[in-house]
C-alpha cells in the first residue's frame, strides 16, 4: 500500500499497488502530453516531483486492512 502526504492542505490519500501504478501512468501520459518526452523513462520519484513539485511525499507502508 502506498500512502501519499500532500504538505498543501495536510492530506493523506492511500492507494493500492495497482491504484498507484494506474496514478503514475496517467501522470507520466500528462507529462508526455506536455513536453515532456522524456517522461516514458522517468522512476516514479521523477515523475511525482515533476507532477507534484516539493509538496506531495509517498512512502509504502504495510497494508493493515489484512
Amino acid at each position: 500500500m502506498i500512502v501519499t502526504f500532500d504538505i498543501a492542505d495536510g492530506a493523506f490519500e492511500f492507494f493500492t499497488e495497482r491504484q498507484w501504478k494506474m496514478r503514475i501512468s496517467q501522470w507520466r501520459e500528462d507529462l508526455v502530453e506536455e513536453g515532456y518526452e522524456f517522461a516514458e523513462d522517468m522512476d516514479e520519484e521523477e515523475v511525482v516531483e515533476c507532477t507534484c513539485g516539493n509538496e506531495l511525499f509517498f512512502d509504502e507502508v504495510p497494508d493493515f486492512s489484512k
